[in-house]
């Protein structure tokens, strides 16, 4: 699902003012500022006003934040689990069955407009295809893509990523990464 204008679902902490835009000055009030109430795409605060209020949502709908993966949501038991990622303005619904997927973005399109995308086929770099089968999940896009940036994409293949019986060492005298 793609929440429509989701930036503008945000409601903000702090006092946000914005001058005038160019095209829509007011004649006697060229000085004046707007106060905003509601967050904008390009303002900072945006992506967090979002947040908080999606958040605010999915636990009025049940849902516990995963603790290892803040994106993550959970609601349910062993027998019977919704998870939804959280991808900036996009939500990947993970139900057991058609009839509770139905329900959950009802609950949802009832507080925000929604597009729904279908059946998920590309996520994070990840090709995914789904049949009755099973799911399938491939990089194949992705690593052409960085053998492509790197250079190496007319490269000879090989079997083996090292030399073999290449035998490697740990470097005791080097400093620590730095981990930033």
């Amino acid at each position: 699902m793609d929440v429509k204008s989701a930036f503008l679902h945000g409601d903000l902490k702090e006092l946000v003012y914005v001058t005038q835009p160019e095209v829509f000055v007011k004649k006697g009030a060229e000085q004046k500022v707007y106060k905003l109430s509601k967050a904008l795409y390009w303002l900072k605060q945006a992506p967090r006003a979002w947040n908080t209020r999606l958040n605010g949502m999915l636990k009025d709908l049940g849902f516990n934040k995963c603790k290892h993966e803040p994106a993550v949501y959970r609601k349910g038991s062993k027998e019977e689990t919704s998870i939804i990622r959280v991808y900036v303005d996009d939500l990947l619904i993970t139900v057991e069955c058609s009839e509770k997927i139905k329900e959950m973005k009802g609950k949802m399109e009832e507080r925000f407009e929604m597009t729904d995308l279908g059946l998920l086929s590309y996520y994070l770099g990840i090709q995914v295809t789904q049949n009755h089968q099973g799911i399938k999940l491939q990089q194949t896009c992705y690593a052409h893509k960085i053998l492509d940036e790197a250079g190496l994409k007319d490269c000879n293949l090989t079997k083996f990523p090292t030399e073999p019986g290449l035998t490697l060492s740990k470097n005791d005298e080097s400093g620590d990464a730095d981990a930033t």
